[in-house]
């Protein structure tokens, strides 16, 4: 390590001036890549989008770097380079693409119906007809940001659980945004979050979590392409605790423009006696029904998340005592 990395690793003075700094340009970034697509048509942006995604995958060769390992941990021989380079560069696209449809949200919203459809609605009738509330699990697949919005539309309580972002301002930018749609945000961080969570399930609504990151939050090391990750708690402790149902949802691109929302069958816990073990299966699961939408259309998942990083958390992890082996990158 050269000296200068080091002394910025000891300085925890300098870590949070440069991040400061970093959160506050990536707000203004933002407040500037937003007005920018409102300036044209839908189809323009989005075209545009795509020549932003492929600049970004070039200027950004780190990144660009995590997501091509990613990928070969998670395809292997199975792909070729040349494949993972283009799924690689198409999830830098996506991602672009998702910023530009938040930012043209207002036009998209005229024609919501003809831009979005769904498959599996009946099983939220279901669920609906016999008078109960149920999580939802996705991931950072497709825009799931609208997959949300397609759920308040339709009338249906819901709320997101997200993590309060580090600047204020860009994280009032997207609680704005899914307020404005008919989507309530539960900061992770909020001491209210827990009556939060109990209110909108007694109001028969949604509970919507990302499973797909490996983040500071009680969590449980189960199979994602392989690989033992750390993949969030807490979808399969509520439904445990109180027997909820679990509906994996997710969002994704059709070829024709807009976006196809997939609603799964409804998952339960098993109620076995043992709500650990009871937890981690039901986690492993929805890890299981994510990795399967994610190799059906590779290129609309997040490739560059460190979604490997970490061995279980002791004293935070349901399984932190336990010592796994060559389960996480180097």
């Amino acid at each position: 390590m050269n000296p200068l990395r080091r002394f910025y690793k000891r300085s925890p003075r300098l870590r949070r001036a440069f991040r400061e700094r970093k959160d506050a340009a990536t707000y203004h970034l933002a407040r500037f890549a937003l007005a920018l697509p409102r300036a044209v048509g839908l189809t323009r942006a989005l075209a545009l989008a795509d020549r932003v995604g492929d600049l970004t995958y070039f200027a950004l060769p780190g990144t660009r770097r995590l997501a091509l390992e990613h990928l070969a941990i998670a395809f292997g021989d199975t792909l070729s380079v040349e494949a993972r380079e283009q799924i690689a560069r198409a999830s830098f696209r996506n991602v672009a693409r998702c910023f530009v449809e938040l930012a043209k949200f207002d036009a998209i919203r005229e024609h919501f119906d003809d831009y979005t459809s769904v498959v599996g609605w009946e099983h939220w009738d279901e669920l609906r007809a016999r008078g109960t509330g149920a999580i939802v699990v996705t991931g950072h697949i497709g825009n799931w940001e609208l997959l949300g919005a397609y759920f308040a539309r339709k009338g249906v309580p819901i709320a997101a659980v997200a993590r309060r972002l580090n600047d204020s301002r860009l994280n009032q930018l997207l609680v704005d945004f899914r307020a404005s749609n008919g989507v309530r945000t539960i900061q992770r961080e909020s001491q209210s979050a827990g009556r939060e969570l109990l209110r909108i399930l007694k109001q028969r609504g949604i509970l919507a979590l990302l499973i797909d990151q490996d983040m500071k939050a009680q969590s449980v090391s189960v199979p994602f392409f392989g690989r033992l990750a750390r993949t969030p708690a807490a979808a399969a402790v509520l439904a445990a605790r109180r027997d909820i149902p679990v509906v994996p949802c997710f969002a994704q691109r059709r070829p024709q423009g807009g976006h196809e929302f997939t609603i799964t069958t409804p998952l339960y816990s098993a109620n076995s006696g043992d709500r650990r073990q009871d937890v981690v299966d039901l986690t492993h699961r929805f890890s299981a029904v994510l990795e399967d939408c994610i190799r059906k259309n590779p290129a609309e998942w997040v490739w560059w998340h460190r979604r490997w990083r970490h061995p279980p958390v002791p004293r935070l992890d349901l399984d932190g005592e336990i010592q796994y082996q060559n389960t996480v990158l180097p």
